[in-house]
């Protein structure tokens, strides 16, 4: 059966098959990246102890439950783009070039960080009426939501500006 799923998914246009395995990819980092922000937020102090100290020391009319829940999906977040860099690179768009590789790390990176804050800023302004103990399913739709409204900019931008033209590019599998 996977020899034949296979064979099929090779007979697919090379953008469908770049957009299967793209989103593959970002399935796994969604896993990595909310997993990790809810076993941050309920099972560690990490994110309370990073929130509560930066409004402390910068003054930032944030009430520290919020920018907890920030912090923690920046950790989460940060971890998801570095295994979406090399899954992309190695998987999806098989670079060969050095120097490409090296722009499209820039790129990848630019993208995905802004994609990041988006994410977190997001998450943050949905969940703060939910605040300071936010129902964990609460916790989950504001994620879920902020990553569907990220998905479509870092697809777009990774696709028509990271990965556009490469040289070196192969999707095969």
């Amino acid at each position: 059966m996977l020899q034949r799923t296979r064979r099929r998914v090779q007979t697919l246009p090379l953008g469908v098959r770049q957009f299967l395995k793209f989103a593959t990819v970002g399935a796994m980092n969604t896993a990595i990246d909310w997993s990790l922000a809810f076993f941050l937020t309920y099972y560690t102090p990490i994110p309370r102890t990073l929130g509560g100290a930066f409004v402390n020391l910068s003054g930032a009319p944030l009430r520290p439950e919020a920018a907890a829940v920030w912090f923690a999906k920046i950790i989460s977040s940060g971890t998801a783009t570095i295994n979406s860099f090399i899954w992309n690179r190695r998987w999806t768009f098989r670079v060969r070039d050095k120097q490409a590789r090296t722009r499209q790390f820039a790129k990848f990176v630019t993208v995905n960080v802004v994609g990041m804050l988006l994410n977190s800023t997001i998450t943050t302004l949905l969940i703060r009426p939910f605040l300071p103990e936010p129902p964990r399913i609460v916790f989950m739709a504001c994620q879920a939501t902020a990553t569907a409204i990220v998905l479509f900019w870092n697809f777009f931008m990774n696709k028509y500006w990271t990965f556009k033209g490469a040289s070196g590019v192969s999707i095969e599998s």
